[in-house]
C-alpha cells in the first residue's frame, strides 16, 4: 500500500470534463448532506429511545432510503476522481500503456453497466408508481428512492464513458 492517502485532484481541461467534474463533485456534496442529515435524525431516535423508551417510527426505513441515495450519490464523483477500488494483483507486471488501456475497458464496461442499471432503475421507477408501492411504517412512496437515484446512475454513466474516452485517448483522468 504505496498510495497516498489524499491525492491531488485534477481539473480536466475540456469544457465537458470540467462539467462532468463539477456535477459529480455536486452530487457527491449533496450526497454528504443526505447522510448527514440521516446521522441527525439516528441520533434523535437513539437519544429518543434513550429518554422516553420509543425510537422515532420507521427511522430504519428512512436510513435505508438515505443511505441508497447517498451511495448512489458519491459513485459518479469516486469515478471522476479515479477512487474506485482497483485489483492490480494480475496487472502489476504489464507496462502503463497496457495498464491504462486496461482501465479504460473497465471504465468503458462500468459505463454500460451503469447506462444499463439507470434504464432499468427508470422502468422500475415508473412501475413502482403505477404500484403504489410504499414503506411498510412510512408509508412513503418506494418510487422517490429510485427516482432520486436515477440521476446518480445517468451522471456515473456518463462518467465512465468519459474517463474511458480520456484513457483510450492516453490522456490522465
Amino acid at each position: 500500500m504505496s498510495e497516498p492517502l489524499a491525492s491531488p485532484i485534477c481539473l480536466p481541461q475540456d469544457a465537458l470534463g470540467r462539467a462532468l467534474f463539477f456535477l459529480s463533485r455536486g452530487f457527491a456534496g449533496v450526497g454528504g448532506l443526505v447522510l448527514v442529515a440521516v446521522s441527525v435524525m439516528s441520533v434523535g431516535s437513539i437519544a429518543s429511545r434513550a429518554l422516553t423508551g420509543s425510537a422515532l417510527l420507521g427511522d430504519f426505513e428512512l436510513v435505508q432510503i438515505g443511505s441508497a441515495i447517498a451511495v448512489a450519490a458519491f459513485l459518479p464523483w469516486g469515478q471522476m476522481r479515479g477512487s474506485h477500488v482497483f485489483v492490480d494483483f494480475f496487472t502489476t507486471g504489464l507496462g502503463p500503456r497496457m495498464r491504462a488501456r486496461l482501465d479504460a475497458v473497465g471504465a468503458l464496461l462500468l459505463g454500460v453497466c451503469a447506462a444499463l442499471v439507470a434504464w432499468r432503475m427508470l422502468i422500475g421507477t415508473v412501475g413502482l408508481e403505477a404500484s403504489g408501492e410504499t414503506s411498510m411504517l412510512l408509508g412513503v412512496p418506494i418510487w422517490y428512492a429510485y427516482g432520486l437515484m436515477l440521476p446518480s446512475f445517468m451522471l456515473l454513466s456518463a462518467t465512465a464513458l468519459y474517463t474511458s474516452w480520456r484513457k483510450f485517448q492516453g490522456e490522465p483522468t
